[in-house]
């Protein structure tokens, strides 16, 4: 059947009929999980139905007017009380519907005011019942027939209000005939057997009739979310395609020029192996773009298998075979648009080593001075003695190329400077904390500084997220600066931009000294222990293991739990116990943010450390709304997170 999350409709597998439709048995609205739809069919069937519903009044009035002689025919002693019951009564009511149906609120009245229509053009035919059986006339019930038909059918009034009027006209109908028309037994009977059975008949048409709009509108619905689906995916793989391809053969361009450079200017095989290197950083973009490709496979699939499967259920002749055969269709089209992305998918090793950064900036200097216009002067100021860092050469080079190439975008068509620096810094636990919380110590600072167009606050907020471009469709991805980041962050650096629009953009990398001493193992005394108590939540059972290992190794007292739930109901009975709260942010059912704030409901002086494996999933602004003590990456590593534990313990302690 169909459910509904988050607004959508999805297939769920409990092998119902009628496509996976919910109706009231009677009624026939929508319920349940679909009861939202109920509004949305309503405007669907009044645009499918007030043509037919204008048709219809026009005919009613046209009939209700037209047999009129019928009264001076056969009941010309009343002639002035019919005809004022057809024309200043009926007819009236039928052209105020008419002129109403024009109106903008008629949309959300319009079964109540037809079916009061209905029920006011029958109560006028009773009244000329009750008229003409002075006379010992009982043929105008037939008049009644008319209208069941009309309501039931024509005038696409729905099962509820339909069923209303014309039971309502059968009961107004009993009382007129049997407490005022005083009508025969012979012809009451008569007439209750044509309008029982023609109201029964009306209720069944109608019935089946509301359920086969519905039925066409689910369909439509459900088209519509796979012909969106299917469009949306093959839109996405398009233009990654076109813009990962044109990357690829403009990188390609630019690597043989700087080759045939070197060639001409260097035989040595160290330069050679140097300028090859630069071809692993496709290799990233080959990951990137197999990365892609895999996941848009994961969406194809479910695509093509559905679509498959209802072409199987649904016969040649039915008019929904075409609309699924194009869905199904273009999915294909979008799996062949995949398999070029994974052509160019490779495969790179990382290897961190110590690496001299001057000499690589030196190096992707001689390679950028080739590419860049004439108009663009590069100036350096490359500071001697900034040691080495541990990290994948090729790496950095793509680093420094894309900010490089970044630059001389900002840079174009009218030129400027672009400044490349690099020296030493010392940075304090108060710089480092606005640096996406890195260790503080000694690191070497990259500057790459333009004067070209800069950009304004709101494009700086987004500069690193994937597939985010403000340059034409085949200039740019918009994945450069979010591999940039990413690669910095793997080395435990941190990267920040400045700009102003009109002025230029500067980018600081800070990436950590490595030392030639061999790492030795921590001792003891290096290690910050404790003896309180605290609480270890983590939905990875094997991170609460060695979570619990660790911090009992510290002297702490731990409890663990894989559950948010179940760690709050052991909190909650004894919430004074804990003096801290270690929690993962992403876990199933409850984010650990969430679950900080309900343990401070009953312990408001809980000291709360908030774990994660992907800084993305928590912001600033919610560590601060939520007042989370601090915030910790994974792999948690004991030196670093016995000193934060410690922290937090301690202002605790002294705050108490």
């Amino acid at each position: 059947m169909l459910f509904q999350r988050k607004g959508k409709l999805k297939f769920a597998k409990d092998g119902a009929s009628d496509i996976g439709m919910k109706l009231h048995p009677f009624t026939l609205h929508f319920v349940d999980d679909q009861a939202y739809l109920e509004e949305e069919y309503r405007d669907f069937y009044f645009s499918e139905s007030i043509g037919a519903i204008r048709i219809t009044l026009v005919l009613a009035i046209f009939f209700y007017a037209i047999f009129a002689g019928l009264d001076v025919a056969v009941a010309k002693q009343f002639q002035a009380q019919l005809w004022l019951i057809r024309f200043a009564f009926v007819i009236p009511v039928l052209v105020l519907l008419l002129i109403l149906s024009y109106r903008p609120g008629f949309r959300k009245y319009v079964q109540t005011l037809v079916g009061i229509g209905m029920y006011l053009t029958g109560f006028g035919i009773i009244l000329m019942i009750f008229y003409v059986s002075k006379i010992g006339l009982y043929t105008y019930y037939a008049g009644l027939m008319l209208i069941f038909m009309i309501g039931y059918t024509f005038i696409r009034l729905r099962i509820v209000s339909a069923t209303i009027a014309g039971w309502s006209i059968v009961l107004t109908y009993e009382i007129v005939a049997i407490g005022f028309a005083h009508t025969p037994t012979v012809a009451l009977i008569n007439n209750n057997f044509f309008f029982v059975s023609a109201n029964v008949i009306g209720m069944l048409i109608c019935y089946f009739l509301d359920r086969t709009n519905r039925r066409d509108f689910f369909m439509r619905k459900l088209l519509e979310i796979e012909r969106n689906k299917v469009k949306a995916a093959n839109d996405i793989l398009e233009q990654k395609v076109q813009e990962r391809t044109q990357q690829l053969l403009e990188t390609n361009v630019e690597l043989k020029k700087e080759i045939e450079l070197r060639k001409q200017y260097e035989k040595e095989r160290t330069k050679l192996e140097a300028q090859l290197m630069q071809l692993q950083k496709m290799e990233t973009i080959g990951t990137l773009a197999g990365g892609i490709a895999h996941d848009f496979n994961n969406i194809l699939t479910p695509i093509l298998g559905y679509t498959e499967m209802a072409l199987e259920e649904i016969e040649e002749d039915n008019t929904l075979r075409f609309d699924i055969e194009q869905i199904n269709h273009a999915a294909i089209r979008a799996k062949d648009l995949v398999q070029q992305i994974l052509t160019f998918s490779r495969q790179m090793d990382v290897e961190k080593k110590p690496s001299d950064l001057k000499a690589i900036i030196e190096e992707v200097l001689n390679l950028v001075r080739a590419s860049l216009p004439r108009n663009i002067m590069i100036k350096t100021n490359l500071k001697e003695g900034c040691g080495s860092v541990l990290v994948d050469a090729t790496q950095i080079h793509q680093v420094l190329m894309n900010l490089c190439t970044n630059a001389a975008h900002a840079l174009t068509p009218d030129g400027g400077d672009l400044f490349i620096g690099l020296k030493e810094v010392e940075l304090d636990a108060r710089q480092v904390k606005k640096l996406n919380n890195i260790s503080p110590g000694v690191y070497a600072n990259i500057t790459v500084t333009d004067t070209g167009i800069g950009m304004d606050k709101q494009t700086m907020q987004r500069i690193f997220e994937p597939f985010f471009t403000k340059k034409e469709v085949g200039v740019g991805s918009g994945l450069g600066l979010a591999v940039v980041h990413g690669i910095i962050n793997s080395y435990r650096g941190a990267i920040t931009v400045e700009s102003t629009p009109g002025k230029g953009t500067t980018f600081d990398i800070f990436l950590p000294r490595f030392s030639d001493a061999k790492e030795t193992e921590i001792s003891e005394e290096f290690l910050k222990t404790g003896m309180e108590h605290i609480m270890f939540v983590d939905d990875e059972e094997e991170v609460t293991f060695i979570g619990k290992k660790m911090l009992e190794s510290l002297g702490y007292s731990v409890t663990i739990r894989t559950d948010g739930n179940r760690a709050f109901q052991e909190f909650k009975a004894h919430p004074d116990e804990y003096d801290l709260l270690v929690t993962d942010q992403v876990m199933p059912g409850l984010l650990g943010t969430n679950l900080a704030a309900k343990f401070r409901q009953l312990n408001p002086k809980l000291k709360v450390i908030v774990i994660t494996g992907a800084k993305e999933s928590i912001n600033e602004k919610i560590i601060e709304d939520y007042k989370i003590d601090e915030l910790l990456l994974k792999p948690l590593k004991i030196s670093e997170f016995s000193k934060v534990i410690r922290k937090v313990l301690d202002e605790k302690n002294k705050n108490n």
